[in-house]
């Protein structure tokens, strides 16, 4: 996967602090290029300043965003990329909920003097916070995107970013954009250079392959083929590639898919069948679920061989295991309290722990990038719909996040733990990828072909 080319960064002091929520944020001295002009010193918040979003109730930062500066004389296939830019940066920062956007067409009327003072002070008149300014230019084949980001109240420089390289790439300049202001107002990564990796049965041929997606929705593209029922797919940590359950030699068997050769390899494909897989954080260790004297247990197998060793020992299924982002615990389904519940184990299969107790069905867990909570998928108290619900496993506090009509399942957290995919199948409706924030406040369907479940989310792709 081609990436953009990211200009080194000039280290720059703390110029602005703006409010976005309920709270201050203040703007920590992140990298940054910017030739023409350079802020002048401010006061140095120290380094280990910890943001907090608080989005409840919150008011959004206004942001600026005018129609790019662009070169003359360009032609149809570079104006087309730097519109699909444009229009991906705007998405991206509005998607945020951090940024009410204002476009080309709400700025229409403002009459750009070449004076910065004076220009900045316009959008400002329109209710404006903070600037993005956007210019494109060509050296040879490629694209350049500069970015330069001000703070209205005090016409103050803050951010700048350089990106470059082909026409293919105009998407990923914008979402990388989109990343680094996040991360300059928020202390955290965005996710717009993440991925999805998900399941849809819309080839007319019957199958369910293995699909991936950026993580709005775009460039949805099918990684299987095997014209057979692919399903549960899960990322490596690196990107490199995932681990998915298929019936592709008959019976279900662990496959992986790698994103580089895009070659398939079987995992485990003995006669014995295995369900349910996932990888661990070091990428070798395989966690899958195989029935063992009519029960179902868990096993943990080495990509690099070996025989499986097996972690549960219970005379009910035991299911879905998920490594913990350190490595180190274990979060599966279980039925040996005699109702579907979520449990944590360590990685050798000792100090088992109940973490479910409302709800009458709870499987699926997923864990938060930093361990602290788990998503699951909770069956409702009547009929077969199922709803997604997080627990603290330090408050050990349980919030249901999904309610009303239509069934929710099979969550995954997004890398920063800001978002959840899911799959929903809505009353009279076909089964669909959503994103939702992490409180359930916002959801944002993102598929639109077939039927589409088992969303995962990638890392980033360091």
């Amino acid at each position: 996967m081609r990436m953009p080319r990211f200009s080194e960064p000039i280290r720059l002091p703390q110029a602005a602090r703006v409010a976005v929520a309920a709270i201050l944020l203040a703007a920590l001295s992140l990298g940054a290029q910017e030739e023409a002009e350079t802020p002048p010193p401010a006061e140095q918040l120290p380094s280990d300043v910890e943001l907090v979003l608080d989005r409840e109730g919150a008011l959004r930062l206004n942001l600026a965003l005018p129609r790019s500066v662009r070169p003359p004389d360009v032609g149809p296939e570079f104006l087309d990329a730097m519109s699909e830019v444009e229009r991906t940066l705007r998405e991206d920062l509005a998607f945020t909920q951090l940024f009410d956007v204002q476009g080309p067409e709400v700025l229409s009327a403002v009459r750009l003097s070449g004076d910065r003072a004076r220009d900045l002070e316009q959008y400002r008149a329109y209710g404006n916070e903070v600037a993005l300014l956007t210019e494109f230019k060509l050296e040879g084949e490629e694209l350049i995107l500069e970015g330069r980001m001000y703070d209205l109240a005090s016409g103050q420089f803050i951010l700048g970013k350089r990106f470059n390289g082909g026409i293919d790439l105009a998407r990923r300049f914008a979402h990388a954009m989109s990343d680094e202001i996040v991360l300059y107002f928020t202390g955290r990564r965005g996710i717009a250079l993440t991925a999805i990796a998900f399941v849809s049965d819309r080839e007319s041929d019957g199958s369910k392959e293995i699909f991936l997606m950026d993580y709005d929705g775009h460039a949805q593209r099918r990684i299987t083929g095997h014209v057979s029922t692919s399903l549960s797919p899960v990322w490596a940590r690196d990107g490199s590639g995932l681990v998915y359950l298929s019936f592709f030699e008959g019976r279900p068997g662990v496959y992986w898919a790698d994103l580089v050769t895009g070659r398939k390899t079987p995992i485990v494909a003995e006669e014995q069948p295995a369900y349910s897989p996932s990888l661990c954080p070091d990428g070798d260790s395989v966690l899958f679920a195989r029935p063992l004297r009519a029960n179902m247990e868990i096993f943990v197998l080495s990509r690099s061989g070996g025989a499986p060793r097996q972690l549960t020992r219970s005379s009910r299924i035991d299911t879905n295991p998920e490594c913990s982002p350190d490595g180190t615990r274990i979060a599966f389904t279980s039925e040996r309290s005699g109702t579907p519940q979520i449990y944590v184990m360590d990685i050798d299969g000792t100090n088992l722990q109940r973490v479910t107790y409302d709800g009458r069905y709870n499987e699926g867990a997923s864990w938060h990038p930093d361990g602290s909570r788990l998503v699951y998928s909770r069956r409702a108290e009547r009929g077969d719909r199922h709803d997604i619900a997080v627990f603290d496993l330090v408050t050990r506090h349980d919030q249901l996040l999904t309610t009303g009509p239509g069934s929710h399942e099979n969550p995954s957290f997004s890398p920063n733990g800001e978002w959840i995919a899911f799959d929903s199948r809505r009353p009279g409706g076909r089964r669909h990828i959503y994103i939702m924030s992490q409180d359930g406040r916002y959801s944002r369907r993102v598929t639109t072909r077939g039927n589409n479940s088992h969303p995962s989310w990638s890392d980033y792709f360091d």
